[in-house]
């Protein structure tokens, strides 16, 4: 190798050597810029104050459907619950019949006063003498008037005002 080579060679290397610490000055300085851009971001207050309210209050609402989807399925089931309970209470002590009344005797064991709201006989509507509320653990009679002929057989609906009835047969004999 002469001395002309040599020299362009080492000038070669110098000059690579140069570039590469060129291009690392200049990673360098972009690393600076995104750490500054980046540390400004996190340090702006207005965005992140934003950010974390609008996170908050999703976060806020989804908790609170939480427990309002828990506490309104809660008071269904019991409301049901007690619903079919007190159709279960109501029942038919006894009844009789004449030309022109149909006397029956209802019982509530229930927890609650009850009100009989109509009468139906063979599914048509029927007159009810008075309106007849029958309390907690109590026997009440309930009147139903119209005209009966001896020798058939009525099916009588009674309908609280739960909407449970009460369906039994009397026969005119």
């Amino acid at each position: 190798m002469s001395k002309k080579d040599i020299l362009y060679t080492c000038s070669t290397k110098k000059q690579l050597k140069c570039k590469e610490e060129v291009e690392m000055g200049k990673m360098a300085a972009r690393q600076k810029t995104a750490r500054r851009r980046l540390k400004r971001l996190l340090t702006t207050k207005k965005a992140t104050s934003q950010a974390f309210a609008t996170l908050l209050l999703v976060l806020i609402t989804l908790v609170a459907g939480f427990f309002f989807y828990n506490m309104v399925s809660g008071s269904i089931k019991v409301m049901t619950k007690n619903v079919k309970e007190q159709m279960e209470i109501i029942f038919l002590k006894s009844v009789s019949i004449n030309s022109t009344c149909i006397t029956s005797f209802i019982g509530n064991n229930g927890m609650w006063a009850i009100s009989i709201m109509n009468a139906y006989i063979n599914d048509q509507i029927a007159n009810l003498k008075q309106s007849v509320e029958i309390g907690k653990d109590s026997v009440e009679p309930v009147y139903i008037l119209g005209t009966f002929s001896r020798g058939l057989t009525y099916t009588v609906k009674l309908v609280s005002n739960f909407g449970s009835p009460v369906t039994f047969d009397v026969q005119f004999a």
